[in-house]
């Protein structure tokens, strides 16, 4: 958080210019995200969210004040929880609560799969083709590398403009890596099994059968650590030990493609 903010004042420019990808990448992650709750509770039975607005991607249903501050000034953010009545799904409610719980997840892993294909068709073309012969493209896009981090922050066309073969890719390069990226650290980042996150209803659904309740003031408690942790940075260390071998999972099928 604190490097965020560093860079406001010492790089303002620079601060807005990520600002304006990272947000961009974010709304796209948090938005989608909340609709997959919303869209799944009303399948299962509960039109709570629904008549509440929240079935949908616009982000003006989905921000939170406060969150949207964090998300601008601290790289982290969250959105206003989709409203579910548990009372109102057909069927098991563990089964309905636990499909609405992990669909927000499962949309975020989606959206990853789609951007990381986006970022590699993209690249292909950005890059120079000797480039992409010599080192593979898998390893242009793979976040173990300062390649696709330079992209993503925006000097590649300072650091790597003698290999860039198309310039006007870069930004579509940029925003497909990080909204990539950011959808993954969402998925990651909410199948941790605290609450008030999406993992605690799943591990709850699948270990306990959803006997285990906690409090609203639990709840709010519970956030309050999470946010502390995440401005810390603790969760943000837990959650990159995660994000390198999912992304090399992934790219399997594309190394055996563009090599």
């Amino acid at each position: 958080m604190l490097n965020y903010l560093m860079t406001l004042f010492r790089e303002p420019l620079s601060f807005f210019d990520q600002a304006i990808y990272r947000i961009a990448a974010v709304l796209i992650g948090l938005c989608f995200h909340e609709f997959a709750h919303a869209y799944v509770a009303h399948r299962c039975g509960d039109d709570t969210a629904k008549q509440a607005g929240r079935m949908t991607v616009n982000p003006l249903a989905h921000l939170d004040p406060f969150g949207t501050i964090l998300m601008f000034f601290c790289g982290f953010g969250y959105a206003k929880p989709v409203p579910v009545n548990p009372y109102r799904f057909r069927g098991n409610r563990v089964r309905a609560d636990f499909l609405v719980s992990i669909a927000g997840i499962c949309m975020n892993m989606i959206l990853f799969l789609l951007f990381t294909l986006l970022t590699l068709v993209c690249s292909s073309f950005m890059w120079n083709p000797a480039v992409i012969s010599r080192y593979g493209l898998t390893t242009l896009v793979s976040y173990r590398y300062n390649v696709i981090w330079s992209v993503i922050s925006g000097s590649a066309m300072e650091n790597f403009s003698d290999i860039i073969a198309v310039s006007w890719l870069v930004p579509v390069v940029r925003l497909s890596a990080y909204t990539a990226l950011v959808n993954l650290n969402l998925a990651v980042f909410n199948l941790l099994p605290m609450p008030p996150l999406d993992g605690y209803h799943v591990f709850n659904d699948l270990i306990f059968r959803g006997r285990f309740q906690l409090s609203h003031n639990a709840f709010r408690i519970a956030m309050a650590a999470v946010l502390v942790l995440s401005a810390s940075g603790v969760l943000g260390r837990i959650i990159s030990m995660a994000v390198y071998p999912v992304q090399d999972f992934v790219l399997l099928p594309a190394k055996a493609i563009w090599g």
